[in-house]
């Protein structure tokens, strides 16, 4: 009997290489120049935060460390403050997986909202620290905007790990 319910599915464990495929996309996406203003997604932010939630054993404060240091040189912005950025941000989930999993993806996205606002007051702030201008309050739309993305982005992620269930596997708990 195959039930669709969500509570019987059991998720696959995610290969390496899609996890790192999906970094390395996010990466590339915040490394386009965008203009206009602030409401752009964090994409590398959303996705770090999403495998530091479910895979905490692969992706964790060193890998934010590493993609933040990688942006800020891509971006040519002030070295460290992306990475102390993500390093927050990716400490901080993890701390509260627990607590974040436990609610369906809209609840995630309203507990990651202060994640990801802090976040995004962190990097203003090393931006003022190193001399620079303040991004303007629309620089902080970028959490909202991710806060809208995150159902549709977790379950993308998600869905490779259900190809057992989809298969017909074992991969039920009924």
């Amino acid at each position: 009997m195959h039930e669709s319910s969500r509570t019987t599915r059991v998720l696959q464990p995610p290969r390496l290489r899609f996890i790192l495929s999906t970094l390395a996309l996010a990466f590339f996406w915040d490394l386009i120049p965008k203009g206009g203003g602030g409401f752009w997604p964090e994409m590398t932010m959303a996705v770090l935060t999403f495998w530091a939630l479910r895979d905490p054993q692969r992706v964790g404060v060193g890998a934010a460390f590493t993609l933040g240091v990688m942006l800020d040189v891509g971006r040519g912005a002030a070295l460290g403050q992306e990475a102390l950025a993500f390093v927050w941000v990716v400490y901080l989930a993890q701390r509260r997986a627990a607590r974040i999993l436990w609610f369906g993806a809209w609840g995630q996205a309203l507990l990651l909202l202060p994640l990801w606002s802090l976040a995004l007051a962190l990097q203003a702030a090393v931006r003022l620290v190193a001399g620079g201008d303040w991004p303007g309050w629309g620089y902080f739309g970028s959490a909202v905007t991710l806060v809208l993305l995150w159902p549709i982005l977790s379950h993308g992620l998600l869905w490779p790990q259900w190809r057992a269930a989809r298969a017909g596997g074992s991969a039920s708990l009924s």
